[in-house]
């Protein structure tokens, strides 16, 4: 019987403390904790920053890619078989520093949805209507601009992406006919590509200053 009622008293007081949390409009299993949105911001900023840096490494080995092959096609080559295997190795660098920079991209979209949703979630819990106002005025405002910046690096990656596709066959071409003659057959379309690697590289310039400057303004302060 006593232990009967010590387990009925135990179910009484738990259910009143779950009542009077309800009335205050807390239930604490559902609060964030203090610290949780620093360590999202944290997460956020890390993600961002490494896309950043994976972003501008694409971008020098475009380049680096782009000297490789006018060294090749665009300038009188002293050996192109060995000029020809030089591009064929930084050819495959970059696909692997393009591949590397659209996977960090995705990284970085993951823990930005992390990074909103718990921020959302935060600026529920503020009672004063007025802070809360703000509060969700600059969530919004951040957004915002994060979606320009994401917007900015997915174009960045599609011109990166198409321009190894260029580059990757005007290689296979060159492999099928190393001559002389191969090369001055492809000067017209050299020129082209070499255009497009200016726009490339300054789209890739834009969105990498972009980014920098947002994980920048949003990276908590220290001494």
């Amino acid at each position: 019987m006593r232990q009967q009622f010590v387990s009925k008293l135990a179910s009484a007081m738990t259910a009143t403390t779950v009542i009077a949390w309800m009335s205050l409009g807390v239930v604490p299993s559902a609060q964030r904790s203090d610290t949780e949105g620093i360590k999202e911001t944290a997460s956020f900023v890390k993600a961002g920053t490494e896309t950043s840096g994976a972003v501008t490494e694409s971008r020098m080995q475009i380049q680096k890619t782009l000297g490789a092959y006018n060294t090749l096609v665009t300038q009188p080559s002293k050996d192109m078989k060995a000029d020809y295997k030089k591009l064929l190795e930084a050819a495959k660098e970059t696909d692997e520093k393009v591949d590397d920079a659209r996977e960090r991209v995705g990284t970085m979209e993951a823990a930005g949805t992390t990074y909103f949703t718990g921020r959302a979630a935060s600026i529920k819990d503020i009672q004063n209507t007025e802070l809360r106002d703000q509060a969700q005025l600059r969530l919004d405002a951040n957004q915002k601009e994060y979606a320009k910046i994401l917007a900015s690096l997915r174009e960045a990656g599609q011109s990166l992406q198409t321009l190894r596709t260029d580059l990757n066959n005007q290689i296979t071409y060159l492999g099928s006919d190393l001559t002389p003659s191969a090369m001055t057959s492809l000067k017209p379309q050299a020129q082209k590509l070499n255009d497009r690697g200016v726009e490339v590289l300054a789209k890739a310039d834009q969105a990498i200053a972009a980014t920098t400057k947002y994980f920048d303004s949003i990276r908590p302060a220290k001494a």
